[in-house]
């Protein structure tokens, strides 16, 4: 029995020694065949760097640019913004007895149409009583007049050729009436101008941007109505600008900016512009100036689009003549290019006039077989190449 216990116990150790050994083996095997599998790719790769290492000259697509007329346009975005506002105030106290039905939220109005009313009974009673005053202080004046007259003739008469003095011919008195006249017709003048305040429009087209009023309310100046005096807020159609942050290198290459022509492209549609002035300081987070540009005076105001609409602006700027448009593939490092001459990279720094939408504006320079675009692996100077012309940028 104690024998058969020490066989059972003894058995178990075969097997797990045999399958460490199974497991190495394998291991071994999975190491030596991926070994023999890479080798194959690495004799490749050292037969591709030999041929390429070799005598060939690696073919390289070039352009042959041409000296060309352009124009210089800066592109672009801003905003439709106003100029200034306009609030709409009452110079008279008084009640609200008509409103414009225009006279709201995107309404518009012509020049001198009535944008609302106020009672004018009290003011129309002022009037009166100061045309009476007139009246009273004309007949006061006549009979001054007259007094002076009659006076006048009856010295003339007791003493003649003798010069008639100022108090027989009434002089003072006659100036006191002739002032009280005058009092009184200012004072009328005053009366029919609060009567005309009553009707509240203004000289020149707008458009509404807000209105604050109703029919009944107590409106007048601030110091006798409070915050309420403020009855809407207008714009005049001609105030109606685009505000469009430009790079201070734009303004700069493009000065003179102001006068300017430019075409401003909206949802609404397309108009013609001009830059009539630009900001003196440049935004301190994005370093950015601003320029400003009216519509043209020919655009019907009822055309032009409202406030806070999107624009794309086309500034035209100079026009160079003889210049080198290249594509933007051509541009290596600091601004260089690659040139093929005879049959070999040559080195060239252009000087640059602009970069657009175009593509990048240079001063024309030796092209030779032509400039290099794309990327050019292992590039260095005098490296015999293939030029393959492709077509130039129009």
């Amino acid at each position: 029995m104690p024998q058969e216990s020490s066989d059972s116990a003894s058995r178990p150790d075969r097997p797990r020694w045999l399958g460490y050994a199974q497991l190495a083996a394998i291991l071994i095997a999975i190491v030596v065949a991926l070994y023999f599998a890479r080798a194959p790719d690495r004799v490749e790769r050292g037969a591709t760097a030999a041929t390429t290492a070799g005598p060939g000259k690696p073919p390289v697509r070039v352009v042959q640019p041409s000296p060309r007329k352009y124009t210089f346009t800066v592109r672009a975005t801003g905003t439709v913004t106003l100029e200034r506002k306009t609030k709409v105030v009452s110079e008279v106290v008084g009640r609200v007895v008509w409103v414009s039905p225009k006279f709201t939220n995107g309404g518009s109005l012509a020049a001198n149409e009535t944008l609302l009313r106020i009672d004018p009974s009290e003011f129309e009673i002022r009037v009166q009583g100061a045309a009476m005053s007139v009246v009273e202080a004309e007949a006061s004046l006549q009979i001054q007049k007259s007094l002076a007259k009659e006076g006048a003739e009856k010295f003339a008469k007791a003493n003649p050729g003798t010069e008639v003095p100022e108090r027989v011919r009434r002089v003072s008195s006659i100036s006191r009436a002739e002032a009280r006249l005058g009092r009184a017709q200012a004072a009328l003048d005053l009366a029919k101008l609060q009567l005309a305040r009553t009707s509240i429009s203004l000289p020149y087209d707008i458009r509404v941007v807000r209105s604050d009023v109703e029919v009944g309310e107590l409106v007048g100046p601030a110091e006798s109505v409070g915050r309420s005096w403020v009855l809407g807020v207008v714009y005049r159609s001609g105030s109606v600008q685009v505000r469009a942050p430009v790079e201070p290198k734009d303004l700069r290459s493009f000065a003179p900016m102001v006068g300017r022509s430019a075409r401003l492209s909206t949802w609404a549609g397309k108009y013609d512009g001009e830059v009539v002035r630009v900001s003196s300081v440049v935004a301190p987070r994005t370093r950015l100036g601003s320029m400003f540009l009216n519509f043209a005076k020919d655009t019907p105001p009822a055309s032009l689009p409202a406030p806070g609409t999107f624009v794309e602006i086309a500034v035209t700027g100079p026009t160079r003549d003889g210049v080198f448009v290249l594509p933007e593939t051509a541009a290596r490092d600091r601004n260089s290019v690659w040139v093929v001459r005879k049959g070999a990279l040559a080195s060239f720094t252009p000087k640059t006039l602009g970069r657009t939408a175009d593509g990048w504006i240079v001063e024309p320079f030796d092209a030779g077989e032509g400039v290099v675009v794309g990327v050019l692996a292992n590039a260095r100077a005098g490296l015999q190449v293939t030029a393959r012309a492709i077509r130039s940028p129009e």
